[in-house]
């Protein structure tokens, strides 16, 4: 039986060239996708992001609400923090049950220890998911685990150090200086009805980047590192014991509009201003919370003044447009 001559027609193949062609195109589109999938991916985590600071932003008006006073930024002598106090608005209710709110917080002197095991529990709201931060590392001063906060309170739009001369950041009351002018800091219990100069125009609070293995000396030639906390601490100090330190330390949990936003990433930037600036790893910008209860970006290339005027609640001033 005779074969088809068709059958027996060897059937051409990719050459060499050709396949080398096919693979060059495909890596091409790879590469023209990948950043346009990074972009998409960026968008979705800045947007989980601001969610974090509407919750944490309302959450301290329905403390507000509830006690006719927002918590202080930091209360001493307890060292407790302003999201310790909004923890059962932020539906984390049973691990504040379980606390000593009143503190301490450090493993050898807790009388409760729920208290240092609470600073390494991880609570998604306060941390951004572009930061890129461990979710525990261990700090020497409570002497446990803690997980890194990526969120400020606003405690000033005038004071930019937390170290060297008097005023500082964060502080309140103190000898002749009056408090922060911002809405927390040092045992304030600020209401609404103080914020003059307009809630959507007033900052509570923000994004800030944590980044423990930046270190620096402060104003007063104290070696720092740029850690931002939550719930509790170890480290924070009454402002007698602060001014014998020669830091507050107050950048563990509040900010200032003071310092340039993104200052952390500032080679030239003044050291103090790298841990009280707000900061993100989102491009060009921060998420941050107001004090009627929105959230909006801001842009790091805003007018400094304006900038300056929206973390200060009653110094009156008549141009905070943002954009």
């Amino acid at each position: 039986m005779s074969r088809s001559r068709t059958a027996n027609r060897v059937r051409p193949g990719f050459t060499l060239v050709e396949l080398l062609v096919v693979i060059a195109i495909i890596a091409i589109l790879i590469g023209l996708l990948l950043p346009a999938v990074q972009m998409v991916r960026e968008a979705a985590r800045r947007v989980q992001c601001a969610n974090h600071v509407k919750q944490q932003t309302l959450a301290l008006l329905n403390y507000e609400s509830a006690y006719e006073h927002l918590p202080p930024g930091f209360n001493t002598p307890s060292m407790t923090m302003w999201t310790g106090y909004i923890l059962p608005f932020i539906e984390q209710n049973n691990l504040y049950e379980g606390l000593d709110i009143e503190g301490p917080w450090k493993v050898a002197t807790a009388t409760n220890p729920n208290n240092p095991a609470a600073l390494g529990t991880y609570i998604e709201i306060f941390q951004c998911p572009s930061a890129g931060v461990d979710q525990l590392q261990y700090d020497p001063f409570p002497a446990t685990d803690r997980v890194p906060c990526c969120y400020l309170a606003c405690a000033s739009g005038l004071l930019d150090r937390e170290s060297g001369d008097l005023p500082w950041c964060g502080m309140g009351p103190f000898e002749d200086y009056d408090g922060s002018d911002g809405i927390f800091y040092q045992n304030s219990q600020t209401r609404v009805a103080d914020i003059v100069d307009g809630l959507s125009n007033t900052i509570m609070m923000g994004e800030s980047l944590p980044d423990q293995d930046v270190w620096y000396t402060d104003l007063n030639g104290n070696a720092q590192k740029i850690d931002h906390w939550y719930i509790g601490s170890g480290e924070l100090r009454s402002y007698p014991e602060s001014t014998g330190w020669g830091s507050s330390e107050c950048s563990e949990c509040v900010g200032s509009t003071a310092c340039p936003i993104n200052s952390i990433k500032d080679p030239n930037a003044q050291n103090d201003a790298m841990e009280l600036s707000f900061g993100s790893q989102h491009p060009q910008g921060v998420n941050m919370g107001f004090a009627d209860g929105h959230c909006r970006f801001v842009s790091e290339s805003v007018d400094a003044q304006v900038w300056s005027a929206l973390g200060t609640r009653a110094n009156r001033e008549t141009n905070t447009q943002i954009d």
